[in-house]
């Protein structure tokens, strides 16, 4: 199997597991459910039912060290998430794990980029007027674009085309 379709398998995968909105509420544990409360989940993933402040985790995870609160680097995080909630229809926690990923791949492909930036270039290019869009579906397709050679410009430019931006921005750099 080539190394773009271990790829997308692997985000169709991850969409599949984590289709169901997280806001809804959990489902209840039936009786026959077994639950093993020392299995704890990947640390490049925020558990489902974690309290970690996504900012946090999502800006220590780039920075590769842990952040305080007050850190810079902390501050954009949170100013990316807040305009991820007005064009996305995940939740900070699906957005910090997709985002992740997401510099994760980018970084292994060559071509590193911050991650609150990345939720900052994803989110400018969705017109917030025509509704929420998926954001694993934006993460997906922008891979493929800058795995198949685009340039992050030309990326951006055509996921514009597709999700309605008049290329206003919400990125706070280049």
């Amino acid at each position: 199997m080539s190394p773009r379709m271990r790829v997308l398998l692997a985000f169709a995968c991850l969409a599949m597991m984590t289709a169901c909105d997280d806001r809804k509420r959990d489902r209840e544990i039936g009786s026959s459910d077994v639950v093993d409360a020392n299995i704890k989940a990947p640390e490049s993933w925020i558990p489902r039912n974690d309290d970690i402040d996504p900012a946090i985790w999502l800006a220590s995870k780039g920075a590769r060290r842990p952040l305080s609160a007050d850190d810079p680097t902390v501050g954009r995080a949170r100013q990316a998430f807040h305009a991820a909630a007005t064009r996305f229809l995940e939740s900070d926690r699906m957005v910090a794990n997709r985002t992740a990923q997401l510099a994760e791949m980018l970084a292994e492909d060559g071509k590193p980029e911050e991650p609150a930036a990345l939720i900052e270039r994803l989110a400018s290019v969705v017109d917030p007027k025509r509704g929420k869009e998926t954001y694993g579906e934006l993460c997906q397709f922008y891979f493929t674009l800058r795995h198949g050679g685009a340039d992050r410009d030309a990326a951006l430019m055509q996921l514009r085309a597709r999700y309605g931006s008049s290329g206003g921005s919400v990125e706070k750099t280049p």
